[in-house]
């Protein structure tokens, strides 16, 4: 069953309803393919993402074809991720956090079921694990991020543009470009390893490449 919550969309100021649905999922690290053949498996605590970019490629895959719902409306949480990574987590594993969601979408600052997910790892870690994010809740995990072993970790914020109309346009829902630099900033000055990711690339200011 779904419990309904009622959000507000940061931009358009309309009032809509978020699906949420807790599931128990067989796996939660899955080995990975395609342009993620660096890495050896992804890691994604939800299915599903609230801020529901109109650009996202997981829009046109099975998971989200065959679920009820718009893309961005509905979110289910992995309620066994942490049993889960327990038993999966094993040396000579290179992370991908999260390939098709964000591990900070809104519904992690409730449930932090991320925030477990890194305190897991910190005890037994992988050999390698990349956070990649465009919300500055990340800011929230900055000192548990910090206990995983130097040079085993790296953190990507997505910035796709500057200009606040083609975010409005493309990606409503999600945080304000200044407020994920920010967040690149805070993270750099904490010695965290980081990277800004421009992807997709969408039409930007002349100072675009100067902030990024």
């Amino acid at each position: 069953m779904y419990n309904q919550k009622l959000l507000r969309k940061r931009k358009q100021k309309q009032v809509y309803f978020l699906k949420i649905k807790s599931v128990n999922s067989r796996s939660i690290l899955t080995k990975t393919s395609g342009y993620l053949d660096g890495f050896t498996h992804s890691l994604n605590p939800y299915i599903g993402c609230a801020f529901g970019c109109s650009y996202c490629y997981v829009r046109k895959m099975p998971v989200s074809i065959f679920h009820n719902g718009e893309w961005g409306d509905w979110v289910d949480y992995k309620e066994n991720a942490i049993e889960l990574l327990k038993k999966e987590l094993k040396k000579n594993m290179l992370i991908f956090m999260s390939s098709s969601t964000d591990p900070y979408q809104p519904l992690e600052s409730k449930l932090k079921l991320t925030q477990r997910i890194l305190e897991t790892m910190v005890l037994n870690p992988p050999d390698y694990v990349f956070i990649q994010t465009r919300s500055p809740m990340i800011k929230r995990d900055v000192s548990i991020i910090k206990q995983l072993p130097p040079e085993h970790y790296r953190v990507g914020i997505t910035i796709e543009t500057d200009r606040k109309d083609i975010l409005k346009e493309f990606t409503p829902n999600t945080p304000s470009f200044l407020s994920r630099l920010r967040t690149l900033e805070l993270l750099q000055r904490n010695n965290i390893p980081t990277q800004a990711t421009i992807s997709p690339i969408l039409p930007y200011s002349n100072n675009f490449f100067l902030h990024a």
